[in-house]
Formats: C-alpha cells, structure tokens, sequence
C-alpha cells in the first residue's frame, strides 16, 4: 500500500509540474474544458480569424505549454492541413496560427508529439 501511495503522489506532482505554465492561461483553460466538438469548432474559428480557410477542424490536441504559459494546440482541418495555434496566455489570449510545413512527426517546423 504505501509503494501505490508514493506512485500517486509522484504522479500528482508530475501533472502539476506539467500543467504548471497551462493553469495561468484563461482561454487555453476554457478551451480545454471544452467537448471535443466545441473545441474543433473554437480552434476553427481561431484558424479562420488568421485569414485561414479551413472548412473544419477535424482533429485538435493540446501539445503542451512553454515556459511563458503560451498554450500549443495541434489542429488539423477536414482536408488533411495542418496547423499549430500558439495561444499566449494574456488576457485576451493572444492567438498565432502556423501552417506546418510537414505531417511527419519530428519534421519540419511543427514540433508535435504523439498522434495528431
């Protein structure tokens, strides 16, 4: 019992640690506590006020938040292009969308990890 106990406390550290720069981000938050289809649809609209035409979001993931709390989420629009939008974490939520130059995973100037 105490080995589960220290793996949890271990584990609850590390996603605090992780989620540490995320949490100071308002509209990174609202946005992750979105269903799935409520947040295609809210990072579609992001994608669309950058100039971007994108019929849809077919896929977003969180990729993670650097030091400064700026949020990174993966999305991909119906016809297979996909784009990081950076999400600063001022008030008013900063966004910068960028095309990826490859779907590659570790290629190019998207630097996401797992599937996206």
């Amino acid at each position: 019992m105490g080995k589960q106990l220290i793996s949890r406390l271990l584990a609850g550290v590390l996603i605090a640690a992780l989620s540490g720069a995320a949490c100071a981000n308002p509209v990174h938050l609202s946005i992750a506590k979105m269903t799935q289809s409520k947040r295609q649809a809210a990072l579609g609209e992001m994608v669309k006020q950058a100039g971007i035409r994108c019929i849809g979001i077919k896929r977003a993931i969180y990729q993670g938040s650097d030091e400064g709390g700026t949020a990174q989420w993966s999305a991909r629009c119906v016809d297979g292009r996909l784009f990081a939008v950076d999400i600063a974490s001022d008030a008013n939520g900063k966004v910068r969308v960028v095309r990826c130059q490859s779907r590659k995973r570790g290629v190019g100037n998207c630097k996401f990890k797992g599937r996206f």
